[in-house]
């Protein structure tokens, strides 16, 4: 029996007759937005190109999932939460997910929006706008899908010895230590809302009259709203407690002890996580000139210095 393996420009052209086919007329496909991987996290996961349909000024943002991610994304919760948020106005409309799940289409920005940078993010009005968006999913009817961090680190943890993916010789700590913070979580209950749960700078955008709007739903789900915020801080704040705080208060109303032990816990999970993430990726992913490893040892680096800076048992009992 022979196997036929699609490559990935016929996933492009068999993707794009679909959706030519869906509009009635001829689509043209830009080139591949250029992956980066650092200092910046973008297409990395997705063939991403805006298309044109013909004979229309509106143009639209395709994305065509690669075959070689470690931990491939649910396609259906992906476009059901995209879509929540996109009625919610804070997302772009999520239009169509194709019959085999490989791909989804949104409606594409254009002129006006650019992605966000971390400097951005730290403006005071940009931070409200974006945290004033992440709020408006919170308060959506829930997802399809709960989302653990813990969960994954686990899951990935268990892979990376299987697919060949080298660890630094102190990573034993950074999970034992995520192993306490999740019994310490699971101890202390978690109220679960629907969030964006993503801390990417690159998927947040940002538009005329200081409007923001997050893209790239693959990590969507029900999950504790300090695990969003904490996400974010991480990302714009790292290692800066004092600013998280502030952040935290205007966030909740209050920063408790309780809460303040949340966001040290979940953002050392979600470097943890990357981490793991990137040391497999490195280690499997036919794409070579992607810096997984670079981007896996920011991120075990950042997880390790968090855990110097603070008493683990402390946090603990503070959770």
């Amino acid at each position: 029996m022979t196997v036929t393996i699609e490559t990935p420009d016929r996933l492009l052209d068999r993707t794009l007759a679909f959706v030519a086919d869906r509009f009635g007329g001829p689509i043209e496909a830009g080139e591949p937005v250029a992956a980066v991987m650092s200092p910046m996290h973008r297409a990395v996961d997705a063939d991403c190109r805006v298309i044109h349909a013909a004979g229309r000024t509106t143009s639209y943002f395709l994305k065509i999932w690669h075959d070689d991610l470690v931990a491939p994304p649910d396609p259906t919760a992906v476009f059901t939460a995209a879509q929540a948020a996109a009625e919610a106005g804070v997302a772009p409309a999520a239009l169509l997910l194709t019959p085999d799940q490989r791909a989804v289409l949104y409606e594409h920005l254009g002129a006006g929006w650019r992605t966000a940078r971390l400097n951005e993010l730290a403006e005071p009005a940009t931070l409200e706008a974006l945290i004033v968006a992440k709020a408006a999913i919170h308060r959506l009817s829930p997802f399809p899908r709960d989302r653990d961090v813990f969960a994954d680190i686990e899951a990935l943890a268990q892979t990376a010895p299987r697919r060949g993916a080298y660890l630094p010789a102190d990573f034993a700590n950074l999970l034992a230590a995520a192993a306490h913070l999740r019994l310490a979580v699971a101890a202390s209950g978690i109220d679960r809302v629907p969030a964006h749960a993503d801390g990417v700078a690159s998927n947040v955008m940002l538009g005329p009259g200081g409007a923001v709007r997050l893209v790239d739903f693959d990590e969507a789900g029900n999950t504790d709203a300090l695990f969003d915020l904490a996400v974010t801080l991480n990302e714009i704040f790292p290692l800066d407690e004092p600013r998280q705080a502030e952040v935290l208060e205007a966030f909740a109303g209050t920063a408790s002890p309780a809460a303040l032990a949340r966001l040290r816990a979940y953002g050392l999970a979600d470097d943890l996580k990357w981490a793991l993430w990137g040391f497999i990726m490195d280690a499997t992913s036919p794409r070579r000139d992607i810096e997984f490893l670079k981007y896996a040892q920011w991120r075990w680096l950042r997880g390790n210095m968090a855990l110097s800076r603070w008493s683990l048992d402390a946090t603990l009992r503070a959770i």
